[in-house]
């Protein structure tokens, strides 16, 4: 059986999701959430009939705190914790991810990701591309899949994939978008990891932000793979042009909550989004691509 549990990221609900299988070797997770969160997750999993120890395995996307920052809670309750070669040492060390973003965050880093400490190096797991993880009859099995970051995995067991922000940001009734955000952008590979997951072919697609794709993952794949494409192409049209840092501001959010509310998606929606995915994040994110892998597009 499988569980989307809510982390109630500040309060609100249907911003960020927990997926959890059940299996005959305890409760895995996908994803852990932001450690601002834990004691909501350890709430619904009571509500569901487990204990917060019942969980044995957390499988990380990636290291962002909003999904791998209540991580070294489950490790001290004994969950041994997956993640991408890449990602490891910032598991074990957390400074450098700490500093870097309490210069994004500033004064909001604990409300919003609450306290973040190390995974014990004898409760962490590295996975390789194609890596299998035989718990019990479950196998999950990890796949590279770089793109919103160079350290993403996704998951695929039976006919389900875990998709990470790689596979979008969709809330309620409307679309998927693609989280942009710095440093690793990379809009060919993330193009790439989206084909990647249109090959599986999954019946049900699990997103962090948030829940479940059932009917229709062939059109949200394709939806989000056109929607990066063309995204980037708007900052590198902007870049050209010269757009400073405010303007870019003001019109991705302008032009991203326009396409929010054109596919029917609710004020309360739009407002999700934002907080899923702040707009204002993809303007770092989309400067430092076109500047670092393209620079001849945009002048330089």
């Amino acid at each position: 059986m499988i569980h989307v549990f809510d982390t109630r990221h500040l309060g609100r609900r249907g911003i960020i999701a927990v997926t959890a299988a059940e299996t005959n070797e305890g409760l895995v997770l996908f994803d852990a959430g932001p450690e601002s969160t834990f004691d909501n997750v350890s709430a619904e999993l009571r509500a569901s009939g487990f204990a917060t120890a019942d969980v044995r395995h957390v499988f990380l996307s990636h290291i962002h705190f909003d999904h791998a920052g209540a991580a070294w809670r489950f490790a001290e309750l004994g969950a041994t914790i997956y993640v991408h070669p890449r990602g490891a040492p910032h598991l074990l060390d957390p400074e450098k991810l700490v500093n870097s973003a309490r210069r994004i965050f500033g004064e909001d880093m604990e409300r919003l990701w609450g306290r973040v400490a190390p995974v014990p190096h004898e409760r962490l797991k590295i996975l390789q591309d194609g890596d299998v993880v035989r718990l019990g009859t479950l196998e999950v099995r990890a796949i590279e899949t770089p793109g919103h970051a160079s350290h993403h995995h996704i998951y695929e067991w039976e006919e389900n994939v875990f998709g990470g922000d790689v596979a979008g940001v969709r809330i309620g009734n409307g679309p998927p978008v693609p989280p942009f955000v710095p440093p690793e952008l990379n809009v060919e590979w993330w193009r790439e990891s989206i084909a990647k997951i249109r090959a599986l072919q999954p019946r049900r697609l699990y997103l962090p932000h948030f829940g479940v794709v059932g009917a229709g993952v062939s059109e949200h794949l394709a939806a989000l793979d056109e929607r990066v494409a063309r995204w980037s192409e708007w900052f590198r049209d902007q870049l050209r042009a010269g757009a400073d840092e405010a303007s870019l501001r003001g019109g991705f959010a302008e032009l991203e909550q326009g396409e929010l509310r054109g596919s029917g998606a609710s004020e309360a929606e739009v407002l999700a989004y934002e907080q899923a995915d702040p707009s204002y994040m993809a303007v770092a994110a989309a400067e430092r691509y076109w500047r670092k892998y393209h620079p001849e597009e945009v002048g330089g």
